[in-house]
């Protein structure tokens, strides 16, 4: 037989299935014994059969195409989330599109263009991209996956990260460390990660503030990037109160203000002030910054996104899900894991 003329017939007959089976075992989402699967796919090979594409979303309304709609990959974080992503759609047999809505000037003309592939979902993950574009998805009957986002939508499943969480343990490593004058830093661009962040850690420490026995300041850069920790800690190591405990709601932050510390104190000074990022990226722990952190799984938070999705084109009609991914705290040398707790 011609290899380039195999249809869906001659695989059912080499198979001994029926030609719906084996439509069904392209199908990652559809509920068939592997080892029926497995005998469709050795016969397809043998045939050298290609299924069409273009046909099966024709019959089923939706591609094998993944929508990820992402912004600011200058952040370490996201950029590493988006490939775990990326890893995790290609592993459940579907393809990512990857759509950037960094220029808001051309968020329409993209988002147009990304609903007529009819895909089979939507993954938006924090940023830039508004509550209007998951709508947007929504009214096309494309499932939508909200990833670190503040809107508690009725419609859309949601994943975060236990976000207040990460605060919260950011201020309780510093307590049990004896340390009292803290500052929180997060960019001045307010996202829901970072305020609930200083949330949680403000929060935390509000009935050591009550009672004197703590200070506790909030500090805004200018973006949440490495050139704003950089410059940022001029304000904060040149202030009349010295703090002894700084978090700064991304590693990227904090990575450039210790290297910028590096030129304004000592390496005594600097040792007094105990420092935590948060998000864990790559740059935290090497030798340079070796950075106590709040760590977030980009690979369980990426898994969980893509379970949610699955669970939605199986379950249409439920109710939204809503989750949050939680965190661990990672001590390096910015701030030793304390012995004992010095304020009670």
């Amino acid at each position: 037989m011609n290899k380039h003329t195999a249809t869906s017939a001659d695989v059912a007959a080499l198979a001994g299935v029926s030609q719906s089976t084996v439509s069904r075992s392209f199908d990652p989402n559809s509920r068939i014994s592997v080892a029926t699967r497995q005998r469709v796919f050795e016969a397809a090979e043998q045939l050298g059969y290609q299924i069409n594409k273009a046909a099966q979303t024709m019959i089923k309304k939706r591609s094998d195409l993944v929508g990820l709609v992402t912004a600011g990959l200058e952040d370490p974080f996201r950029s590493e989330f988006l490939h775990k992503l990326i890893i995790e759609v290609q592993n459940c047999g579907l393809r990512p599109m990857v759509m950037d809505v960094s220029d808001r000037e051309t968020i329409d003309e993209e988002l147009h263009g990304l609903i007529q592939y009819q895909l089979s979902g939507v993954i938006i993950t924090s940023g830039t991209p508004s509550e209007n574009i998951g709508k947007a998805f929504i009214r096309h009957g494309i499932p939508v996956v909200l990833v670190n986002r503040t809107e508690h939508s009725d419609e859309a499943d949601i994943v975060n990260l236990d976000n207040e969480g990460a605060g919260e343990m950011a201020a309780k490593a510093f307590i049990e460390s004896g340390k009292t004058n803290l500052v929180v830093v997060r960019s001045k661009k307010p996202s829901f990660s970072s305020v609930m962040r200083v949330k949680g850690f403000l929060n935390y420490l509000a009935p050591f503030l009550s009672g004197d026995k703590v200070n506790a300041t909030e500090v805004l850069c200018d973006a949440g990037n490495y050139d704003s920790g950089y410059q940022i800690a001029d304000k904060i190591l040149t202030s009349q109160h010295k703090p002894d405990g700084i978090f700064f709601c991304m590693d990227h932050i904090a990575c450039g203000f210790l290297d910028s510390a590096k030129r304004l104190v000592s390496p005594n000074e600097m040792s007094a002030i105990g420092v935590i990022g948060c998000d864990d990226i790559a740059l935290a722990s090497f030798r340079a910054y070796d950075l106590t952190t709040i760590r977030q799984s980009s690979s369980e938070i990426a898994r969980a996104s893509v379970e949610t999705l699955l669970n939605r084109l199986q379950s249409p009609t439920s109710a939204p899900s809503k989750q949050a991914i939680p965190v661990e705290l990672v001590y390096r040398s910015t701030l030793a894991k304390p012995q004992r707790t010095n304020i009670e």
